[in-house]
């Protein structure tokens, strides 16, 4: 059976589906046959048969040994080695060929190197609107990194894979240096189970993390020599290598990671409450000086449903009934602390 195989196959038997009733009546009886799920179940023929036919295409029911017509159940463990086990060793195949052109790839590494320098130059702003060039862009800008690998993924799940360009999944590739990478991500993702995972296994590779409650935008600056930046308008990328612009990208980069705390992957719930005092800091600033909802849960990476949630518990902690009402109790307790520091 070929990949595409996989997908021609019956769904898995749900419950009130005629499939699930012939199965369980298998597995109830002795042996099952189409008269047999026609009169104890009471469905057709034809959906008795169909049925059967899905069941057997899913290794759930095979025939009873020297029997034509009658069919036994089959345990759903082993029903799924038969059925997968081939494609299973085509996937391992299909895995270890990837590898192996990867690494016959990244073999020509030094003959680019070696003969990249006789080419003009350097566009100052390349852009890259194909998903896969961009990944391979990024692939081969960060296996070339030798001094440091400056990263920021604001998100709310840093290392989701959307369809067009997973701007995470290359920070895996074969080459990449951990030890070089420091990577900032938003406060946020000190919640999110998938985060930690990932966060735990990048810093037992060697590299570092961070967050910070306002990380900047999506950023990526090599060996101060090369940055790269998503464009605006499409999953490509634009590479930049004019050096005063990737020198003020760095900076900004920098500094942020320099203000942001230390992040290890692990979860306690003293490291919980003091980012979330950060972020509801954060939330009450930007609701004082007017800010729209949506606009605060943009800039602190969190859904807006959840923004809204916490902006009504805020509100319910001041005693405010509107917004207004809120930022004016804000405005009070802010001039009463001025006038104490005083």
């Amino acid at each position: 059976m070929s990949f595409d195989g996989i997908t021609d196959l019956p769904d898995v038997p749900q419950a009130g589906t005629a499939a699930s009733d012939v199965y369980t009546l298998a597995l109830r009886s002795e042996y099952v046959d189409i008269q047999r799920c026609v009169r104890e179940l009471g469905i057709s023929e034809a959906e008795a048969a169909a049925a059967i036919e899905g069941l057997l295409r899913l290794r759930l029911l095979h025939l009873v040994h020297g029997c034509t017509y009658a069919y036994v159940a089959v345990n759903p463990m082993s029903a799924s080695l038969q059925l997968l086990a081939v494609q299973d060793e085509a996937l391992r195949q299909r895995q270890h060929e990837l590898e192996r052109l990867r690494q016959q790839m990244h073999s020509l590494l030094p003959l680019y190197q070696a003969n990249f320098s006789s080419e003009p130059h350097h566009p100052h702003v390349q852009r890259v609107d194909d998903p896969r060039a961009a990944r391979g862009v990024l692939t081969a800008i960060t296996v070339e990194a030798k001094r440091e690998i400056l990263f920021s993924l604001p998100a709310l799940d840093p290392w989701e894979e959307p369809a067009d360009l997973d701007r995470g999944a290359w920070l895996r590739s074969a080459g990449t240096r951990s030890e070089l990478l420091r990577v900032l991500l938003p406060e946020a993702g000190r919640f999110d189970v998938r985060v930690r995972e990932r966060v735990e296994t990048l810093i037992a590779d060697g590299g570092q993390v961070r967050t910070a409650v306002h990380a900047p935008a999506w950023l990526l600056v090599v060996d101060a020599e090369v940055a790269v930046v998503p464009v605006a308008d499409g999953p490509g990328l634009s590479v930049v290598r004019e050096q005063s612009v990737v020198a003020a990208l760095r900076r900004t980069l920098s500094g942020a990671w320099d203000e942001a705390r230390p992040f290890d992957g692990s979860y306690d719930h003293d490291s919980a409450r003091s980012t979330s005092a950060l972020i509801d800091e954060a939330i009450l600033r930007m609701l004082l000086n007017g800010l729209e909802d949506k606009v605060i849960a943009r800039r602190l990476d969190i859904s807006l449903r959840t923004c809204q949630r916490r902006i009504a518990e805020l509100m319910d902690a001041l005693g405010a009934r509107t917004r207004l009402q809120a930022g004016y109790v804000l405005g009070q307790r802010g001039r009463g602390g001025e006038r104490t520091a005083a």
